[in-house]
């Protein structure tokens, strides 16, 4: 059955991503925060996190066996619990297994459909978020250096606009009535190729078992025995508000109403960010204010930081800067000289860049 593999695929690859990610969950030391849904960041969890995370191990080896809804919709309630305890675990990979999840669990009839819908909504915004100075001038150029041979790519953006207008056929393709067998190699090579070059920079590794899920879900939509089959039905109400998720809000995420890792926002490199400012080291840090500070060692990156202690990209979004600028503003004795500096972009114009500076007593109203 088409969706009991998929199922497998994506269940195979969130286990991945959360081994590739195991501090984040509660299962080893880590200096980076909590940051909760509601109330301040802390530097200790409870032992509600590995609880939980211990029913989502034992929920994702049954659903591995037999992914039925019995043990899908727990799984998906308990991964949003988790998120819920600590927003830097909503990441895009996870948000993106909990709707494909979602979708199986919802109706085999029409996951079909529904799943080859989903699967678009992330190749068409990953590519029409890309369709900025931002990506095609900074980051195309950044991938491109991984290779010595590729480096001189990067002196082209108009490469870097196309890279954004081939992900968006993508989506194209996975939506054609009658699609080509040959089809589903193209995903595979499109992936293959940024597994290759993140290998080589060194970066990410979490995604990189999401990159090899999508490819897989990828092919088996797109295989003759899957390709071919019957028109499916509408996909259910469930089914649709999923589709509404992954197609129209990512919309208001571009006008930061919707969060930044929840739209598809994939290596736009147009997310805000945070720094914070202090004359003097912060002992919750360690080691790592030294290794990942900047400017005399008197400012840090809080996207640095996290990606360095729990593998992962910091949430992006006011309420988890201020959560950080006031756990890190009762670290120093320096409360008039510390501050957080928040950068925001306009993805359409560079100009319109507007940094926000908040001190520790603007962060405590």
């Amino acid at each position: 059955m088409v969706t009991n593999r998929i199922a497998r695929i994506a269940l195979g690859g969130l286990a991945a991503c959360m081994l590739l990610s195991w501090s984040l969950w509660g299962m080893a030391e880590r200096r980076f925060p909590i940051l909760p849904i509601w109330g301040d960041a802390s530097g200790e969890g409870s032992i509600v996190h590995p609880v939980l995370f211990g029913g989502i191990l034992t929920l994702l080896i049954a659903g591995l066996r037999k992914p039925a809804p019995t043990f899908l919709l727990p799984l998906i309630l308990l991964l949003l619990c988790m998120c819920a305890l600590d927003l830097n675990r909503m990441q895009p990979w996870l948000w993106f297994y909990v709707l494909v999840l979602g979708t199986v669990f919802l109706g085999k009839p029409s996951a079909h459909t529904a799943l080859r819908w989903l699967l678009a909504a992330v190749y068409f915004w990953g590519g029409a978020n890309k369709l900025t100075t931002y990506f095609a001038e900074d980051n195309f150029a950044w991938f491109c250096e991984a290779f010595t041979y590729t480096r001189f790519l990067g002196e082209y953006p108009t490469l870097g606009y196309g890279v954004a207008l081939f992900e968006m056929a993508l989506a194209a393709l996975l939506l054609w009535p009658k699609p080509k067998a040959w089809w589903k190699w193209v995903f595979v090579g499109f992936h293959g190729i940024i597994i290759i070059f993140l290998l080589k920079a060194q970066w990410n590794y979490v995604v990189l078992p999401w990159n090899a899920a999508m490819a897989a879900i990828a092919f088996v939509l797109l295989a003759p025995a899957s390709a071919q089959l019957p028109p499916a039905t509408r996909p259910r109400a469930g089914q649709m508000a999923i589709l509404v998720l992954a197609w129209l809000f990512p919309i208001a995420g571009l006008f930061q109403y919707w969060p930044f890792q929840l739209s598809w926002q994939l290596y736009t490199n147009t997310q805000p960010e945070a720094v914070f400012y202090s004359p003097e080291p912060c002992a919750k840090v360690g080691t790592l204010w030294t290794e990942k500070s900047f400017d005399h060692g008197r400012r840090l990156l809080l996207d640095d930081w996290s990606i360095a202690n729990v593998g992962v990209p910091m949430f992006y979004s006011d309420h988890t800067f201020r959560q950080m600028g006031r756990y890190l503003c009762d670290c120093t004795t320096e409360h008039d000289s510390s501050r957080l500096l928040i950068m925001y972009v306009v993805p359409w114009d560079r100009d319109a860049e507007q940094t926000v500076i908040l001190s520790c007593k603007d962060l405590r109203k």
